[in-house]
């Protein structure tokens, strides 16, 4: 009799060993699962081209154009129709207080460089539905679309 219950002790014991390593596998997926989920692909915003920037802006979705050039650039090329002038070097700053974050926002500058900086920090500062436009104001002429003249 004492065999017999010995060896039933140490099967009693080898099977809590294995529930025990099942446990800790199942918790360690969980984290490693946690730890995919999180390092996943940051947020980024969406590079549009002129025209399909345009055709948002002018469907009166409560789509967002936002200038980041100097008001001296907008005097020399215009601007595109109800865009705001928000410098990139104010942009920053300003953003939060005068920019919505439940709107899609279209960021322009001369060649698109400017604005994708400006782009990627709406990205920074949570926002969501940010869109840099190729080319800027350049691209936005060659197309042939309208703009306002500047006047300070």
């Amino acid at each position: 009799i004492g065999l017999v219950l010995r060896d039933r002790y140490l099967r009693l014991i080898a099977l809590l060993v294995v529930v025990v390593l099942l446990v800790a596998a199942c918790e360690g997926e969980k984290e490693a699962t946690k730890e995919r989920e999180n390092s996943a692909q940051p947020a980024t915003f969406t590079t549009v081209n002129v025209q399909d920037a345009h055709e948002q802006l002018d469907g009166n979705g409560g789509a967002i154009m936002v200038d980041v050039r100097e008001p001296d650039e907008w005097a020399t090329t215009g601007y595109p129709p109800a865009a705001r002038l928000i410098p990139l070097a104010q942009f920053q700053q300003r953003a939060p207080d005068e920019l919505p974050k439940d709107a899609d926002i279209y960021l322009i500058c001369n060649s698109g460089n400017r604005s994708a900086v400006a782009s990627q920090q709406l990205i920074d500062l949570s926002y969501t539905r940010v869109f840099n436009v190729e080319g800027g104001i350049q691209a936005w002429l060659k197309a042939g679309l309208p703009t306002e003249p500047y006047t300070p």
